[in-house]
């Protein structure tokens, strides 16, 4: 089972336990902390989520050396009440082994002490998960255990989720150097070099829409040798898919083809390695679909002009700390100018609500029958009147390609960091520019109270 962490909580994790690793210490105390998660109870890719990290208080150590650390009975029962109060899963001890450099493993006092503390744990909270994690200064190692298991189950990696994405095993060893290439990658090696075509390769990556923008990101995926890509569209070709649809043909259109099967067809046919997966529905707005984000390891979202469809990315993206990478295309007034926008979407980042690109009045204006819809429109009670989105491939190329960029520098960076929320492409003046948008603190999705790190413990907003 994965664990995924946010950047900004890493980087407090390893402050919080750097005593331990401080070089001018001959013998360093252990230093630890609990990390408290919630659930994704995805079927098939299940994974725990570090929704806070929680620094002990003065006298919440009893005892502390170098080879040892023990948490009061209050830090625990704090943790546990903050667990309920909230709505989470559970939370996994985290302790250091000062002297353990490349490799670190749990030791025979951990062997001996967690099973009795996870006993208790779990007769306080039957429903829990409960874990434990030990740190060395290049490695770590976790596992969870459960009421009923002797032994326990070993944690699989942990995805560290920020301005780029970072993995690092959790078994104890530092992570391995990569595999070599296939031939097929050498001349990609320059912009995305093997650890990152062997992360990439790993990775399961859902499209919501493949139409005019989503069906180049689904070919670029699979060209760039991305695991499994997972296609969410429920809407079948028609002629008006012809000029902008990759791979859509005339006879598709005569048939009312799927345009997810028709996709999943054509990319099966280049003969990568790639899976490819279809999900039955598509329409992302209702939740049993929505809920097979929980099993993707990045998501693009390419919904046109549709508000309600990119609340639910969004939403998903701070729940279960999956990175969203949205596209849209715009041609200003009297073509003064062609944008291609890409915005990457994660905790930490102002959300699509706070940043403008999302409107909750165009959410409930698209959640209404449309007679009710123009009925309001034409009464004059909303300014927001959705506009259709330009359907011209050759202008959605250039927000397929700036996304793929996107998720070559989150596996390996090469762009400036911080990100812009916004990379926006004006075709114009041919100049990227810079918009600064900040968290709104009372933003139900990325503010303060908002759904970072929450997991299962909240509802997305779909049907």
């Amino acid at each position: 089972m994965k664990l995924r962490i946010t950047e900004h909580d890493y980087n407090l994790l390893r402050r919080l336990t750097s005593l331990s690793f401080h070089q001018g210490i001959d013998f360093p105390p252990e230093t630890g902390c609990i990390l408290l998660v919630a659930r994704n109870n995805h079927p098939s890719y299940p994974s725990l989520i570090v929704s806070e990290v929680l620094a002990p208080l003065e006298g919440e150590v009893t005892e502390q050396g170098h080879d040892g650390l023990v948490f009061s009975s209050a830090f625990l029962r704090r943790a546990l009440l903050t667990v309920r109060r909230r709505n989470l899963a559970g939370f996994l001890t985290v302790h250091t082994h000062p002297l353990s450099d490349r490799h670190v493993g749990f030791s025979p006092y951990d062997d001996a002490n967690d099973p009795r503390l996870m006993a208790n744990l779990y007769e306080l909270q039957p429903d829990g998960v409960f874990g434990s994690v030990v740190l060395g200064k290049n490695s770590a190692a976790g596992r969870l255990w459960s009421p009923q298991a002797l032994t326990p189950e070993p944690l699989g990696e942990l995805l560290i989720m920020g301005e780029q994405l970072r993995w690092l095993p959790l078994n104890g060893a530092p992570p391995p150097p990569p595999p070599e290439p296939a031939a097929i990658f050498d001349r990609g090696l320059a912009l995305t070099g093997r650890g990152a075509l062997a992360r990439l390769s790993g990775m399961r990556v859902g499209v919501v829409g493949a139409s005019g923008t989503g069906s180049l990101v689904l070919e670029l995926l699979v060209r760039a040798g991305v695991g499994e890509v997972v296609i969410f569209e429920f809407d079948f070709i028609e002629e008006i898919s012809l000029n902008r649809v990759l791979h859509s043909r005339n006879r598709d259109a005569a048939g009312k083809v799927a345009k997810a099967g028709r996709m999943a067809e054509a990319l099966d046919e280049i003969g990568m390695p790639t899976r490819i997966t279809v999900i039955e529905g598509g329409d992302i707005r209702q939740e049993k679909v929505a809920f097979e984000l929980r099993g993707c390891d990045l998501v693009f979202g390419c919904v046109d002009n549709r508000d309600w469809p990119r609340l639910v990315l969004t939403e998903v993206a701070y729940q279960y700390l999956i990175p969203y990478i949205d596209l849209g295309t715009e041609v200003g007034a009297g073509v003064q100018s062609l944008d291609a926008r890409v915005s990457y979407v994660a905790p930490g980042r102002p959300c699509l609500i706070c940043s403008g690109i999302v409107s909750q009045q165009r959410v409930t204006l698209e959640g209404m029958e449309p007679d009710e819809q123009a009925r309001i429109l034409a009464m004059g009670y909303s300014g927001e009147i959705p506009m259709g989105a330009p359907a011209v491939m050759d202008l959605n190329m250039r927000a397929a390609s700036f996304g793929m960029l996107v998720l070559r520098h989150l596996a390996q960076p090469f762009l400036d960091t911080p990100l812009p929320i916004h990379i926006k492409e004006a075709l114009t003046n041919f100049s990227i520019r810079r918009v600064i948008h900040r968290s709104k603190p009372d933003c139900h999705i990325c503010g303060v109270d908002g759904r970072t790190g929450v997991g299962d413990a909240r509802r997305l907003t779909t049907k």
